[in-house]
């Protein structure tokens, strides 16, 4: 069916949804079913009947994935995969900083996830983050404003949620399921390899050092 043909099925509200939908692929990349009740409504609304967005966005080169064990949609670059089969998603060229935090993020939503149910949030403190980055040597490197930066970059694609502020003890961060599908595979062994390095290279005195900084 044409896209045209699609859209004379819809009701008034299917196509103010649909619209509305698009937009947030489009921006957001992910739509991710437990963060609120309007991303619970529009993941239901594509996985029903995903037909008209791949139609869609297919003018422009684009696919729609649906990921129905994590609840996410995601918008992918048509024909395009990864290592492994994993088609890419709509990719954002990020800064070091930016990729290690995003790394370091991956390894405690998976770390999470395996201590707990799908259906729990998974939830991490700043400070949780901040030992991450600690152990491959680049908490320093990033400084609040940096962080807060950072952070906000990853909320507006749906991958996190920030409750507080980042300079707050009591900051909290919500890892939502499309963090697995923000880094392919070999992005991630690629960081995993050099963090594995810098450990291996670390003398005692210096991991140490370390531990001192995080037991502040």
């Amino acid at each position: 069916m044409s896209i045209e043909e699609f859209w004379e099925e819809y009701t008034s509200s299917e196509r103010a949804l649909f619209q509305k939908s698009c937009r947030r692929l489009l921006k957001q990349t992910f739509i991710v079913r437990a963060k609120d009740e309007d991303s619970k409504k529009a993941y239901y609304f594509i996985s029903k009947k995903p037909e008209p967005f791949s139609t869609y966005f297919s003018y422009i080169g684009f696919d729609i994935e649906i990921d129905r064990e994590n609840g996410v949609v995601m918008l992918r670059s048509r024909g395009e995969t990864a290592e492994g089969g994993r088609a890419q998603v709509n990719r954002l060229m990020l800064k070091k900083a930016e990729s290690v935090v995003l790394c370091c993020l991956w390894i405690l939503y998976t770390d999470r996830i395996s201590t707990v149910s799908l259906t729990q949030p998974a939830v991490i403190s700043i400070t949780d983050l901040r030992f991450e980055l600690e152990k491959y040597g680049i908490r320093d490197q990033i400084d609040k404003s940096a962080m807060a930066n950072i952070l906000a970059l990853f909320s507006r694609f749906n991958l996190i949620d920030v409750h507080g502020k980042v300079g707050d003890a009591d900051c909290m961060i919500r890892l939502y399921p499309s963090l697995q599908f923000a880094l392919s595979e070999e992005e991630f062994r690629r960081f995993a390899g050099a963090a594995a390095r810098r450990m291996m290279e670390l003398s005692p005195e210096e991991e140490d050092g370390e531990d001192d900084d995080a037991d502040e």
